[in-house]
């Protein structure tokens, strides 16, 4: 059975792992909807290195948990968590797998 996602759902994801002597970190906020513009939206704008390592994570992450997500479903990212040291584009694609595993776990035990 492939999971769906049951309504609107806004999930959060910090991310940061110590690297030695430096850390990596990033952050989003995502919102899943149906009655809204389809496609991947930015309701805040990232710094242009990071938009797309978000959008990958997020695009790789729903193949894997969601392939049945509806193309007219629609996903914003709501927020941007930025550490300004810590932040590098490896970090926000991890963000962005992350969020999308944390919503399929919600999912599961819904």
């Amino acid at each position: 059975m492939t999971p769906t996602l049951s309504g609107e759902i806004e999930v959060g994801c910090f991310y940061r792992r110590h690297l030695g002597p430096r850390m990596e970190a990033a952050g989003l906020r995502v919102q899943f909807h149906y009655n809204q513009k389809p496609g991947g939206h930015f309701k805040v704008q990232p710094r242009e290195e990071y938009r797309s390592a978000i959008l990958r994570g997020i695009k790789e992450g729903m193949a894997a948990r969601f392939p049945d997500f509806p193309e007219t479903g629609s996903i914003w990212i709501a927020a941007i968590l930025e550490d300004e040291v810590d932040s590098c584009e490896r970090a926000f694609y991890k963000a962005g797998r992350l969020v999308i595993e944390q919503t399929y776990a919600l999912e599961q035990i819904a």
